[in-house]
């Protein structure tokens, strides 16, 4: 059976085609709190990334990305999260987040080196889709040190989950899409 309420209503049309923050403003207040969450595919990084939050838009995400990313953006928002990437909330950032000597500093970046090695390899090995059993085998670990790690390492990220470590990983550029 084919349900007419979709979990999630994802936006992607051609750049600059329409109003995408006037038709999220709509869908979200026309339906009041009985819409389903709006994920939106952006071509790129400008002033509508703000408005659209502003809005209602409970995702956004950069139009590039893999399927699979998209696959777990739609996941996310479905399960109730807030979704803003790291390179989208950094475009937001990148004037209010300085260095000690005045140059911008990149939030991803200081998020990663706060992360010891091992804990960068278990979010590179969840990015490519391994269990925490595997992950154990292939750092040569027990499975409650892997755990330790995961669980580490989504602190120190304020990551909500392992979907929401594997979109992380691939929007700070650890690990790169093999689907082409």
């Amino acid at each position: 059976m084919i349900s007419a309420e979709p979990d999630v209503v994802v936006v992607d049309l051609p750049p600059h085609s329409f109003d995408v923050v006037e038709t999220v403003r709509c869908l979200v207040s026309a339906a009041k709190s009985d819409i389903a969450p709006v994920l939106v595919l952006i071509d790129q990084l400008d002033e509508r990334v703000h408005g659209l939050l502003r809005v209602g838009a409970r995702g956004l995400l950069l139009s590039q990305a893999s399927p699979a990313e998209i696959i777990a953006a739609v996941r996310l928002v479905a399960a109730g999260y807030l979704l803003a990437l790291p390179t989208i909330v950094r475009a937001g950032m990148d004037q209010a987040v300085t260095a000690p000597d005045g140059s911008p500093e990149d939030p991803a970046a200081f998020c990663l080196e706060h992360l010891t090695r091992r804990e960068a390899d278990v979010l590179r090995l969840i990015a490519r889709g391994l269990s925490n059993a595997e992950i154990s085998a292939a750092l040569f670990v027990s499975e409650s040190t892997v755990k330790s790690h995961v669980q580490r390492m989504l602190d120190k990220l304020k990551l909500k989950n392992r979907v929401h470590a594997v979109i992380y990983a691939y929007q700070a550029g650890l690990v790169q899409s093999e689907l082409i």
